[in-house]
């Protein structure tokens, strides 16, 4: 009989501790959001600092670029971005959109700059371009670990070269 009565005031009470449930829940998600979005938030700052001397509280050692482009690994991101500015020098990084979502930081992003040194292949322009991405970032440990990207080549290379 207590079996029953314990069942009974369980699902009764079930309502009424929904709401607390669900508090919690989002209070729990509103934390993870933050230090997601303090997470993006320096890695935007390093970018635009041009100072990849903060990678190491940014990226895991171990970090996965799943994009086919570059190694894997925390000193080939570091290379990665030191190749990237000195082929922008003036580059800045714009996040348009951002979602947060349990491990994942998803970001629409556009960059600026200006090419003074050989970029994807193509030489020194001058000229100024902008550039989509949208970027997926899988966290652990509170560091970038694993990243996913879609980036709009073909409007990079008609910027640069018009074809």
């Amino acid at each position: 009989m207590t079996d029953r009565r314990t069942l009974l005031a369980a699902l009764a009470a079930g309502p009424l501790l929904a709401p607390a449930v669900a508090r919690a829940a989002d209070a729990c998600t509103g934390a993870n959001d933050a230090a997601l979005a303090a997470l993006l938030d320096r890695y935007v700052a390093a970018a635009n600092a041009h100072d990849t001397s903060s990678f190491p509280t940014i990226f895991d050692e171990n970090y996965m670029q799943r994009s086919g482009r570059s190694p894997n690994g925390l000193a080939a991101q570091t290379a990665n971005a030191q190749r990237l500015f000195t082929a922008l020098p003036d580059l800045h990084l714009a996040i348009e959109d951002r979602i947060f979502a349990g491990d994942r930081i998803v970001a629409r992003c556009t960059y600026t700059g200006t090419q003074k040194g050989t970029f994807l292949g193509i030489a020194p322009t001058g000229k100024a371009i902008s550039f989509g991405t949208i970027d997926i970032w899988r966290v652990a440990g509170g560091r970038l670990a694993e990243h996913w990207d879609q980036v709009d080549f073909a409007g990079i290379r008609k910027q640069l070269t018009g074809a």
